[in-house]
This record gives structure tokens, sequence and C-alpha cells, in this order.
């Protein structure tokens, strides 16, 4: 298979909510679920536009023909006493699990938050996570701390690790 890789624009705004919606029903390892975000496609658009006009921050999408199979985004901090750090999140489909797809996305985001001012690139991430967590060990990123009862899904609470990449 042959994906595309780029950075978002805003007529994937609509493309977008599908996917995530798509992905929220496929695991409970996020902080939403199949509702994905009940925002509307111009909102997404004027938020994607966000990513287009700030130098610091991205927002990428994989692409498989018209459908989003993943997306990345890296956001900073606004505070003057927080700008050097930056915000990392990652989602792809189940379909796509194992394709290389969240690796070429996390090299990407690394590299460019590199080109920018970022010193420390963090995330959050549900404790069993596993996969995930092999992923974000793989290229780096420690463990520094744990979020207790940060997620609560059907009634039950789930920890989250927070996760940090010094640059």
């Amino acid at each position: 298979m042959s994906y595309v890789f780029r950075e978002a624009r805003p007529d994937d705004a609509e493309a977008l909510l599908v996917h995530l919606k798509t992905v929220g029903g496929e695991t409970d390892n996020l902080t939403f679920g199949s509702e994905g975000f009940s925002i509307s496609p111009e909102r997404e658009a004027r938020f994607i536009g966000r990513f287009i006009k700030n130098f610091d921050e991205v927002m990428y999408v994989v692409t498989d023909g018209s459908l989003i199979v993943g997306n990345g985004v890296i956001e900073r901090e606004r505070i003057p006493r927080l700008s050097h750090r930056a915000r990392l999140t990652l989602t792809v489909m189940r379909d796509y699990w194992g394709q290389g797809i969240g690796k070429r996305l996390m090299k990407m985001m690394i590299e460019f938050c590199k080109s920018t001012s970022a010193d420390v690139i963090s995330l959050e991430v549900r404790a069993d996570n596993d996969r995930a967590i092999s992923l974000y060990l793989k290229y780096g990123f420690i463990v520094s701390g744990t979020l207790q009862r940060y997620f609560k899904i059907k009634g039950e609470y789930h920890d989250a690790c927070i996760m940090e990449l010094q640059l």
C-alpha cells in the first residue's frame, strides 16, 4: 500500500472528523470514544487552519486514497514559561496498525519539533496501552509520571502515564 503523509489542510476537516469517530470507536485508549468531537466541519477547518498559521505547531494526516487513516499533532504551550514544551497526539485506524504508520508519524513529529524551539515533547497514554508505550519508548520517551484515574470509561477508572522526550 502507498500512503500519503502530509500536513492537514482545512478541506480535510470532514474526513478528519470521520477518522476521529472511527478510531474513537475502535479502542478505549483515547481521550474520546465513538462520539469523536462534536464540532462542525467548519469549526474543524478553522482549527486545522491554526496549524497552518503557526510555524511551531503542525497537524499531519495519513491518507489511503480519500480516507484519512492516521493523524499526528504537535501543539505548543502559549504561556512564555512553558513555550519550550510541545504536546504530541497520535491516532491510527485499527486496520492500519502494524504497517509503520505510527512510526513514520513519530519520526515526522520529532523532526518537526527539532526544527522549532521545542525542548520537550510530552504526551499522556493509558497506562495499560503496552503497544503505544512500546512505540514511544523506541523513540526515546521516558515515563515521567502517572495521572491516577485519568480516564473514566464505562464507570471504571484507568491511569495514564505521562511520557516525555527531552530534545
